[in-house]
């Protein structure tokens, strides 16, 4: 028996989810605007200011990640498919006797 299990309908899955979470992140949503005096304290402003710098390089960051890990999932899941159909091909040839 294998050590090895999976489930090429998962990793589909998976792969199609983490596309998807890329697409949604690469959509060009439209700057929050926002008054100083709205926000609070200086410091909160000065965060959110420092975390507006830096959003769209992580976003990019997050995106190619997220596309690279999908494409990962779905290539193995259709790597795994065609290895099962080898092997189920190969049994079934194998018990009709042929060689």
């Amino acid at each position: 028996m294998s050590d090895l299990t999976y489930s090429t309908e998962k990793l589909m899955e998976l792969g199609s989810e983490l596309v998807a979470i890329a697409d949604v992140m690469d959509g060009k949503s439209p700057a929050v605007q926002y008054d100083a005096a709205d926000v609070g304290p200086r410091s909160v402003h000065d965060a959110l200011e420092h975390f507006a710098d830096n959003w769209d390089d992580r976003r990019e960051l997050l995106t190619r990640s997220l596309r690279a890990v999908g494409g990962m999932a779905l290539q193995s899941s259709e790597v795994f498919k065609e290895a099962d159909d080898k092997l189920a091909a190969a049994v079934a040839k194998m018990l009709k006797g042929e060689k």
